[in-house]
Order: structure tokens, then C-alpha cells, then sequence
């Protein structure tokens, strides 16, 4: 996704811990949605909010700790981290028609510029995607 925004030199960020419950999900959601409003940038909101969605419920699925999700914005670039303690390594993959799950990482590979995990210095990992704004 790349967007045409006047936010040359901004430098903002967001950090919330989250609960490991589906309610977290709608939370985050609604956080990302109050920041990129506060940031002049309400026009990404369905977008983010959709990939911020889907990062949570994956990591709800994969880890059974503490969530982390973040929002930095830099010139250029607005990034979406969830940090989570499972050990698993996010996968793509690809759902049949009839499938109710595995569309995820499909969704964030269609709406961020790019997107991938690291390990967290603490254990678990982060998987990250980024939104261009140009």
C-alpha cells in the first residue's frame, strides 16, 4: 500500500501490551484507528486496522502470553509490529474455498508493502508489516 501524505519528517509511536484474549483483537483494532487519526492518516485506517486484525489473531493462535502490538510511524513509512511469546515461525498459506482460516497472512501480504517476523530479544517473535506513504 502507498499513499501520498505530507508527513516528511514525523516521528511517532504506539505501544500497547494486550491481554491474550479475543477481545484484544477488536481492542487493537481501535487503538491502531485513534492513532492514525491522531496522525492525519484516518484515510489507511481500513487497511491497517484490517492487517492489525489479523497479525492479533494469529498471535492469540500461536503464542500463550502477553501480546505486543505497536505502531511506528517514521518519513515514509508507517509500521505495524505484534509481538507474541510463541516460538512458531509465521507461514503463508494457502486456503481452499471452503476454508475458514489461513487467509491471514494472504490479507497482509495484499495490503502492506512488505511484511516478515524476527525473533524478540525476550523469546517469541515479532511479525511486522509495512505501509509505504509517499
Amino acid at each position: 500500500m502507498s499513499i501520498t501524505m505530507g508527513h516528511c519528517g514525523v516521528h511517532e509511536e504506539f505501544r500497547r501490551d494486550l491481554f491474550p484474549v479475543p477481545s484484544s483483537v477488536q481492542l487493537g483494532r481501535d487503538l491502531a484507528e485513534v492513532h492514525l487519526n491522531k496522525w492525519g492518516l484516518a484515510v489507511l485506517a481500513d487497511d491497517v486496522t484490517l492487517i492489525v486484525s489479523e497479525l492479533l489473531t494469529n498471535a492469540l493462535t500461536a503464542g500463550q502470553g502477553m501480546i505486543t502490538l505497536s505502531l511506528s510511524l517514521r518519513p515514509g513509512v508507517l509500521t505495524i509490529e505484534v509481538a507474541d511469546v510463541g516460538s512458531g515461525v509465521p507461514r503463508r498459506r494457502k486456503a481452499r474455498k471452503d476454508d475458514v482460516n489461513g487467509r491471514g497472512l494472504q490479507i497482509v501480504e495484499h495490503l502492506a508493502e512488505s511484511w516478515g517476523h524476527r525473533s524478540a530479544p525476550d523469546g517469541g517473535k515479532v511479525v511486522w508489516a509495512r505501509c509505504l506513504l509517499s
